[in-house]
């Protein structure tokens, strides 16, 4: 198995400590399976983020306390094979779906619409190919109201992503 983790945020001990909790988590899977997590330090909490073999949107995306990562993370595993659904809560659901959208080389601007103002505002970022989108916040810049917006994976974890208005 392929194992890439990406972590962001939290001290060098908390970030052994989760890569660690997501080798546990993962346990062993077959040898041609490729995996992604993505962690995000936040105060007491992780955001995951896991890709697995299928390359499509991303498998699970959820918050954990930061004592329950190895816990959660075989929680939704077992859960995407069939377990009951009683894992990890879901994240904030996309207010926004991009009203338009415009690519040029690897840089993405999607246009969205605020549900509180009714304005629109642009939200900016690079994406590799093949890379996943993740949902992130963004503020309106017209009312400051909070909109949940996907942008590409690593523009995600690294908080590289601009709003504007549009």
């Amino acid at each position: 198995m392929s194992l890439k983790i990406l972590c962001a945020g939290g001290s060098k001990e908390d970030k052994e400590a989760a890569e660690n909790a997501v080798r546990d988590g993962i346990g062993s899977r077959p040898a041609r399976e490729s995996w992604t997590v993505s962690l995000v330090k936040l105060g007491r909490q992780w955001s995951v983020t896991l890709d697995g073999p299928d390359k499509g949107s991303p498998r699970s995306t959820f918050m954990v306390p930061e004592g329950r990562l190895r816990e959660a993370i075989s929680e939704s595993l077992g859960q995407s094979a069939g377990a009951p659904a009683a894992g990890p809560a879901s994240p904030a659901p996309v207010t926004g779906s991009p009203v338009r959208s415009s690519v040029s080389g690897g840089q993405r601007r999607n246009s969205y619409q605020c549900q509180k103002c009714g304005k629109g505002f642009l939200v900016s970022y690079e994406m590799e190919p093949g890379e996943s989108e993740e949902t992130v916040p963004a503020a309106c810049p017209h009312c400051w109201q909070i909109e949940q917006v996907k942008v590409g994976m690593s523009a995600a974890v690294n908080n590289d992503y601009r709003v504007d208005k549009a």
